[in-house]
């Protein structure tokens, strides 16, 4: 049971990882095309240009892995030992704690969920654009203290890059004319990251709250 939740923890943690990557990767493309790292100051730029369309491409897919992974933990379920189970007992799910705690400090220094919860419609883009700074920052921060990311391919976006016979398609991802079998030559529009090692602080606290209520008294 603790390796199957092990594995719930890896799962979730990964599909966050990955829709944060997303969303970079997305605002990265709309901004330069894939051809490089994008700056602060291009990412204002941008806001300014079409804000909708920025917080579209870096919302959707951090709001996606959070469903993704909420679904996942429900769903995933590995037999661990084909005994009979013990009478009145109950197959034991992952716990979504891990996930939960990644989302608690996204909110705590960026303010990833109150931002995602904002109706945003009534506000100009100077306005989003100054939001999403302050947001950028505090999340890229959770994610440089927790999480240490490496690039699947090392070379830099927009390079020729040869793609192996029998490459992991969850490793590698084609697109573009693809015709016949590997190897293949191509263009680098990504070079994606892998989660090498991931740190989580412990909590005593119910992980349901990720983030407490706050009453000022006056």
């Amino acid at each position: 049971m603790a390796e199957q939740s092990r594995g719930g923890f890896a799962a979730v943690l990964i599909i966050m990882i990955v829709a944060l990557a997303s969303a970079a990767g997305n605002v990265e493309i709309f901004v330069h095309g894939g051809a490089g790292i994008v700056s602060f100051d291009e990412v204002t730029h941008a806001l300014h240009q079409c804000a909708p369309c920025v917080i579209f491409l870096a919302g959707v897919p951090v709001v996606a892995g959070l469903v993704l992974a909420a679904w996942s933990m429900r769903r995933a379920r590995r037999v661990v030992d084909p005994a009979p189970l013990i009478e009145g007992a109950r197959p034991g799910s992952p716990s979504p704690d891990a996930a939960l705690r990644m989302l608690a400090l996204l909110q705590h220094e960026g303010r990833l969920i109150d931002f995602l919860e904002e109706d945003i419609a009534a506000y100009d883009d100077a306005q989003v654009g100054a939001a999403v700074r302050s947001i950028h920052e505090g999340c890229r921060k959770v994610l440089r203290e927790r999480v240490q990311l490496q690039r699947v391919i090392e070379q830099d976006d927009g390079a020729i890059v040869d793609v192996p016979a029998g490459f992991d398609p969850a490793t590698i991802r084609v697109t573009g004319n693809v015709t016949g079998a590997p190897p293949f030559r191509g263009t680098l529009q990504h070079g994606g990251w892998r989660a090498v090692k991931i740190t989580l602080p412990e909590s005593a606290t119910d992980a349901a709250i990720v983030a407490p209520a706050e009453v000022e008294i006056s």
